[in-house]
C-alpha cells in the first residue's frame, strides 16, 4: 500500500527523533533535530482534513 504524504513525513519524523536520540556528536542532532522539524511541518501541512459543502 503506498502511504500518505502525511504518513510518510510522520515516518521520516519519527525516523530522525530516534537518529537523533543516539547522535554521537552535537552537530548531527542538531541536524536531526532540524530535520524532524521540518517533516513535522510537512506532515502537519498534508494531514487529512475535514471539508464541508452545502448542497443548495
Amino acid at each position: 500500500m503506498i502511504p500518505t504524504r502525511y504518513d510518510y513525513y510522520r515516518a521520516c519524523a519519527r525516523e530522525h527523533r530516534v537518529l537523533a536520540q543516539r547522535a554521537a556528536n552535537e552537530d548531527q542532532r542538531l541536524m536531526h533535530d532540524r530535520l524532524v522539524g521540518a517533516y513535522t511541518h510537512l506532515a502537519r501541512k498534508y494531514a487529512l482534513r475535514q471539508r464541508v459543502t452545502l448542497r443548495v
